[in-house]
This record gives structure tokens, sequence and C-alpha cells, in this order.
């Protein structure tokens, strides 16, 4: 048996890689924070016990040593195990491996990667295909961010630092292209000029589903098949007649001038109408029936911090959501208010990043006016990032205020919290959690809190 040692083990795609390998029969360590994470639970139900702080020693009897791109060769078990001869991967040239061992069905863009990995790895296990499955969160039908399976691979291919380039697909899903990730990508075109990269990688025998409604995604060149999905009937699968009303999207779905028949699951937004739509493409490209589909998606339970019920708190109902760029927070809050048109929005937002706060400074501020109020919660910085020493979270607040809404602004999550039971007394509407970092905490201690008081 192999030994594989993981660094950042405790990360969402770390995490699913870890637990793959552990059922392919490695046995498998990691180091990581001490801090709990949703992921805990996921690697120890795959028999991952064994992980601890960074330490150099425990690296001197492994086979090979894996790390996330966050960490570089100065980190003591990577350089250990380079000084030893041990074999050391990034997590996406670990799973670029496994993208050449298997058919693979990648799915990238800016946006929506993690909702469309969940479908279609939910439906090729809903039909018995017996997927493997990589997702970048919790899939409440998998139960888990990774799924063991003989079939094909369904992954999620991130673009940041041409990442995605690691991997070899047999069908590319690409969802939108958009600019994210400055502190890499110098613009919009580098942005595009890497999608492309990973395009020219189709072989002529692949498939190319992506979105026609984005202009960038009809712009990529390729002699592969490809098949165009959106809102717009010039495109090859698309939706008519979408309905959505507390949390439950319905539409017509199209192929040409075919009817194919209607969709229904819980969720909301024409984000979610395009997630759902490329599902469909790709179960159009693998010849499946559209009833399998139907019966799927009927049957999607949605993923970890997408839009996520977390309870109710008084009259206030409490969400989740991972959405951390201007465009997608844009997209969200839209659907909540279009789904829920009666109810008071306030969103706790925790900024993701110093660079892309700065960036988007003023997109950020513009993207949370759609809210009726704003709890802004001080920035989460990345391992990457040094702080610039700009006061950016009071940057943002000022430039929300500025444009006419009510913003309150906290240092950390207890402040939040106590905000959060405060005006449940008194309140009802949604709150909606956001971003990347820790955020969600405040939805869970404000429920802990409630809990505790009725037990008392």
């Amino acid at each position: 048996m192999k030994k594989i040692h993981f660094v950042g083990i405790k990360g969402t795609g770390m995490s699913a890689l870890a637990q793959l390998y552990a059922r392919m029969g490695y046995e498998v360590s990691g180091s990581d924070s001490q801090e709990i994470f949703f992921t805990d639970e996921l690697l120890s139900k795959a028999g991952i016990t064994y992980i601890g702080t960074p330490n150099a020693a425990q690296v001197e009897q492994v086979d090979l040593v894996c790390h996330s791109p966050a960490y570089n060769h100065e980190h003591p078990e990577i350089k250990r195990a380079l000084e030893l001869g041990i074999p050391v991967y990034t997590y996406p040239q670990l799973l670029g491996k496994l993208t050449t061992e298997r058919p693979s069905i990648l799915i990238t863009g800016t946006h929506g990667k993690t909702t469309t990995t969940s479908m279609v790895g939910s439906l090729l296990a809903h039909v018995g295909q017996d997927p493997m499955v990589v997702i970048g969160s919790k899939n409440y039908n998998i139960g888990s961010n990774a799924r063991y399976g003989d079939g094909a691979l369904v992954a999620e291919a991130c673009e940041y630092k041409r990442n995605f380039l690691h991997y070899q697909p047999h069908i590319l899903v690409v969802n939108n292209i958009d600019f994210d990730h400055p502190d890499y990508f110098h613009d919009l075109n580098d942005v595009f000029l890497a999608f492309q990269q990973l395009t020219d990688k189709l072989s002529p025998e692949g498939v190319l589903v992506a979105c026609g409604d984005d202009p960038l995604c009809r712009r990529l060149q390729t002699s592969a098949n490809t098949i165009y999905f959106g809102l717009k009937s010039g495109n090859d699968i698309y939706a008519t007649n979408i309905v959505e009303s507390r949390g439950v999207l319905r539409f017509d779905v199209w192929e040409g001038s075919q009817p194919l028949g209607s969709v229904q699951f819980r969720s909301l937004g024409e984000h979610n109408v395009l997630n759902a739509l490329a599902t469909i493409s790709v179960s159009r490209a693998m010849g499946l029936s559209f009833q399998d589909v139907q019966a799927s998606l009927t049957q999607f339970q949605g993923v970890y911090r997408r839009f996520d019920y977390m309870g109710r708190l008084g009259k206030l109902e409490l969400y989740d959501d991972y959405a951390h760029h201007p465009s997608a927070i844009t997209t969200t809050l839209r659907a909540v208010k279009a789904s829920f048109p009666n109810d008071p929005l306030i969103t706790v937002f925790q900024p993701h990043t110093y660079s892309r706060t700065k960036k988007f400074l003023e997109e950020f501020a513009e993207s949370l006016t759609l809210s009726d109020e704003v709890l802004l919660v001080k920035l989460f910085s990345s391992a990457r990032e040094t702080d610039p020493g700009d006061n950016l979270s009071e940057q943002l607040a000022t430039a929300i205020r500025n444009r006419g809404k009510t913003v309150t602004f906290v240092e950390n999550l207890e402040e939040g919290s106590r905000y959060i039971q405060q005006i449940a007394k008194g309140r009802d509407g949604i709150v909606l959690t956001m971003g990347a970092g820790n955020v969600r905490g405040i939805g869970e201690d404000s429920l802990s809190l409630l809990l505790e008081s009725q037990s008392e």
C-alpha cells in the first residue's frame, strides 16, 4: 500500500482528492489548521483520521506529497519531501493525473462550477453510471464533496493560475467567462486566453458545452463538437417559461425547435437555470434520456453554501451563500428579491482577498445596493496575500453608504452574531450571509444561541 500525505488537507478540493485516494486503497495522512471545518466530518467518514499540524517529520515515511496551491516550497513538509526526493504534486497536478486515467467531464467557468458539477455528478449517479466526482463543496445528494466510482470522472476545474491546464477533458463545460483573480490575471482577455488554452486540449472526438448567451464563450474555438445552452432561443438547448417562487424553479426545455419537457427543482435565479441547462446539455451529449434528467433534477437537494437554508430565528429566515464576486452577488441578490419579493433582505457580506476587494470595490458596493440593508464583516484574508494596510473594509462600507444604503460594520463574527440576535427580536425577512470566508458562522452562532436559550 502506498502512503500519500496531503498538505492543507481540509481545503475543499484537497479533502475531496484525499477521500478518493483513501477509497482507492492508499494510506492517507494530512496536515492543516486544527480549526474545525465542514470537511473534518467528510474526511473522518472516509477513514482519514491522522491530521496533524505541519511538521516536517510527518512526510519522511510517505511515498508522495500533495499540497494545496496556497503553499509553496518553503512549507516545512514540502521542503522536507523535496530534500528526500519524495515526489511532490500540487492539487491540480494530482487531479490532472486522474483525468488522464478515465473519461473526464470538466466543469469550469468563473461562476457556477460547484452547482453544475454537483448536478452532473448526481445525474450520472442517478442513472447508474457510477461516476467519480470531485466538487468544490458538499453535495447533499452525494453526502460529500467527493464520490468514488468506476465510471467517468466529473470534476470542478478552476481557472486560477491556469491550474485547469493540468487536466485533460473529454467533455468540457464552460459556464461563463468573467474577470476574477486580479492577483494573477492581467485583464479579461487574459482570462479568456486561459479558457481557450483549456478548450484547445479537447480532441476532435470531445465535446464543448458552452453558454451561448456569453459572448466570450461564443468566441472559444475548437474542432470538437459544440453544444450551446442558454436562455436565448438561438442556443442548441434553451429554456422558456421560467417561473420561480420561494426557492423553487420551474421552466420548459427546448432542443432546437423540439420541446423536451419541463423541469422543476429547489433553487432560485436564472444562474441556476443555466446550471441546469448545462447539465441537460451534458446529458444530451452522453445520450441520456430527458426523463432521467427530469427525475434527477427533481431530487436535487442542492449544495452546501449555495443559497443554503440554515433555519429560522424569530421571524427571520437565515440562508447562506458562497458568492464572493460582484457579478455573483448581483445575480444572487436579484434572484432572492425575485423569489421572495415581499421579504426585507439583510445581506451579511464578508469580502475575501485584498486584491479582489481593491480591484472591484465600487462594483461590490453597487451590487450590495440590491439588498435592503447590509451588515458588513471585516475582510477575510487569504494566505497568499499580505495586508496592504489601506482599510479596505471601511472603504467598502463608506462606498455602500454613499449609495444611500444602511450599512452596519462589524470587526468579527461575534459582533455579527450579536447584531443578528438583536434585530431578530423585532424584525422579519431574510438574512443572507455571503462570502468565501467564514461568514456562515454568524448564522450558525445565532441559531446555536437560540437553541441554548430554548433549552435553559
